[in-house]
């Protein structure tokens, strides 16, 4: 009988044990953080916030602000740049604009520079010297019979960030409303997107659809098939991952464009908060400023 109540004892430390490491894993959290955009009603960046000012909720569960600072550099930037035929009267207003960019936005971080007039090609490979980014610039120029492969690129440059697990990866594209022959989809660029963690900040220039003529073994269907998928991801590349898509009316635009996001990239807050350690991530991150006369855009940054 003795045997028996000491077993059963036994037992039941073992089973208070396993509750009581439970209890304390469920308590335990983590710290993530954010990379966050503040803009006020006309669009310009917002300093000096603090961490009252933002609320952070994941699946509907509210979050603790722990801290608020200035986001500073580290980040890898992609400079994806539209060399097809119907940029051609855009190039002299895109290399004076990139060159202001790099200028700015070189020192702390890793830039590159792609093209994607033709397949995609690495002009510039990742670097922090002014000089030889510089040099990429003024190698930019239209290449005559070819057409865009924006989607092909936004692929190919998001699936490296993700195979580097960069931890702030920033992909910038300037592109024009020409035809766009991808064979990527729209659909299958956002997933690389969302798995490689980059904000995605598109400018389009509008052209005109006369810049490039299609050849005569694309029909009609399959034009509008490209237009449907090219339209797609600039409208969801950006709003998914926290950056910002811009139409533009005139290549005059550019250098203004460029200078708005070095503006906020500049002002970027580095947001950090606490979540349960759980297995299960959550489905959905909601940002908020408790400060209606603000919008906010957030990316999440990998655990490291």
């Amino acid at each position: 009988m003795m045997q028996h109540l000491r077993a059963a004892l036994a037992v039941l430390a073992v089973v208070s044990m396993c509750l009581l490491a439970a209890a304390g894993l469920q308590g335990q959290s983590q710290e993530h953080q954010m990379l966050v955009s503040v803009l006020d009603q006309d669009g310009t960046p917002v300093g000096g916030l603090r961490t009252s000012d933002f609320s952070i909720d994941e699946d509907g569960n509210a979050r603790e602000i722990l801290r608020v600072s200035n986001a500073g550099a580290g980040r890898q930037i992609a400079l994806l740049v539209d060399t097809s035929q119907a940029a051609s009267r855009s190039l002299v207003e895109f290399r004076n604009g990139l060159t202001e960019f790099v200028e700015q936005m070189s020192e702390g971080n890793q830039i590159s520079i792609i093209t994607f007039g033709g397949p995609p090609r690495i002009l510039v490979s990742s670097t922090r010297e002014n000089s030889r980014l510089t040099d990429g610039i003024n190698n930019l120029f239209a290449l005559p019979d070819q057409a865009a492969y924006m989607l092909d690129a936004l692929d190919q440059t998001a699936e490296g960030f993700a195979r580097q697990n960069a931890p702030r990866p920033l992909i910038v594209v300037l592109t024009t409303e020409g035809v766009d022959y991808s064979n990527t989809s729209a659909r299958r660029v956002l997933e690389t997107i969302e798995e490689s963690g980059a904000a995605i900040y598109t400018l389009s220039l509008r052209v005109g659809r006369n810049a490039f003529s299609a050849t005569p073994n694309i029909s009609a269907l399959e034009l509008r098939n490209q237009d449907f998928e090219r339209n797609l991801l600039l409208e969801r590349g950006p709003r998914n991952s926290g950056g910002r898509h811009r139409d533009l009316l005139t290549a005059l635009a550019i250098n203004n464009a460029l200078q708005d996001i070095v503006s906020e990239l500049l002002n970027q807050y580095l947001v950090v908060y606490s979540r349960p350690d759980t297995l299960v991530p959550p489905e959905t991150i909601t940002l908020r400023m408790n400060r209606q006369e603000l919008t906010v855009r957030g990316t999440s940054l990998r655990v490291e």
